[in-house]
């Protein structure tokens, strides 16, 4: 059973979507764990590894063409956070794979206390130094290098109120995130897992003739990282691209440890969510679902969302900072920048993009 409506969390259009018996499940077996490296031949840890030299670098164009998160999405999670417990808590929050640390300062205005981490130094030190820049006071804020999954070594059971993952959860091992994240949570607790996947042309005029080009600019770079590397190389990135395909629903919820389950998603009619396609991989991408009976789906069209206006000279910065990609060849994507150029109405032609979105809620019963 389906139900629909119209509605919107920042435009005028919407469709609710209620699942009792949305899709089959389907078994997802543990796999290996997702290598973060950069290059395709290396079978490293860290495939968001930045130098030092680089991050300051990278972190500000990353920030300067990427969406901002806006009030309402905030929102929804917290109202959603409130609505668990006669008697919210809202005292700490943990922001898991905290990046630059633009989440972190979100946090910051609701909870009292907001832990930042990510897995790799570097990025926690550059977090640390942002968030120095803003108005909240440094003893809002801890730090701590280390992966999702070992939050529950490291942090005492039921000692947060909302954990926060944005874009880091496909790269991580599913059942030992869940129950590192679950551990860590109070009761009643929430948890918020998003994705966003890359820009797209929102104008159909020009989203139909521009969109298949900057896919297939995207497509090269990423393939240059995702291809040719060794077994567990492969089965990592093939494991992130399956669950992100999924739009996030290959995350099971059991019934027994989760409560109120909603899985919004934003595009779903028009955009694809990766931020790279079929194309760039060497391996089938293959979306599951885990999606359960009770679990409430929302999808909205909102070609607004996070609107950004770019001409041709902004977008290739986007695709630049789309990814820390490490020595990419340009030259065989002159010609498509060429033609995309063209598509557009001309380098000075100002077009219009939107994002694919999930955002995954959970509560721990």
């Amino acid at each position: 059973m389906v139900l629909t409506m119209r509605s919107s969390l920042g435009s005028n259009s919407l469709k609710f979507a209620r699942s009792i018996a949305r899709s089959p499940r389907f078994h997802v077996s543990p796999a290996p764990r997702f290598q973060r490296n950069l290059s395709a031949g290396d079978d490293s840890t860290n495939v968001w590894k930045l130098t030092q030299e680089d991050q300051a670098r990278y972190w500000q164009g990353y920030l300067s063409t990427r969406p901002k998160y806006n009030e309402s999405f905030y929102d929804l999670i917290y109202q959603y956070h409130a609505a668990q417990s006669k008697n919210p808590s809202f005292d700490v929050a943990h922001d898991v794979g905290a990046g630059p640390g633009q989440v972190a300062e979100k946090l910051a205005l609701k909870f009292q206390h907001v832990v930042v981490s990510d897995n790799n130094a570097n990025h926690v030190d550059y977090a640390r130094y942002a968030l120095s820049k803003t108005d909240v006071p440094a003893s809002r804020f801890s730090y701590d290098v280390a992966l999702g999954e070992e939050l529950e070594a490291k942090y005492p059971p039921a000692s947060a109120d909302l954990i926060v993952c944005a874009l880091m959860f496909p790269l991580m091992d599913t059942a030992t995130a869940l129950r590192s994240f679950r551990t860590v949570l109070n009761q009643n607790g929430t948890l918020a897992i998003w994705f966003y996947g890359r820009a797209h042309f929102s104008e159909p005029e020009y989203a139909a003739s521009c969109q298949p080009v900057l896919d297939a600019i995207i497509n090269h770079h990423f393939g240059g990282v995702i291809k040719g590397g060794g077994p567990e190389h492969t089965a990592g990135w093939k494991r992130a691209a399956d669950g992100i395909a999924s739009w996030l629903d290959y995350i099971p919820f059991a019934e027994e440890e989760w409560k109120s389950v909603q899985r919004h998603k934003w595009n779903t009619e028009w955009t694809q969510l990766g931020f790279f396609g079929q194309d760039a991989c060497n391996f089938p991408v293959e979306p599951t679902s885990q999606v359960k009976d009770g679990e409430t789906v929302i999808e909205r069209q909102d070609r607004d969302l996070w609107r950004k206006d770019w001409n041709l000279a902004q977008l290739r910065q986007f695709v630049q900072h789309i990814f820390p990609f490490n020595g990419t060849d340009e030259d065989p994507v002159k010609p498509l920048w060429a033609e995309l150029e063209k598509r557009m109405g001309g380098a000075q032609a100002q077009r219009s993009f939107s994002w694919p979105v999930v955002l995954v809620l959970a509560s721990k019963k």
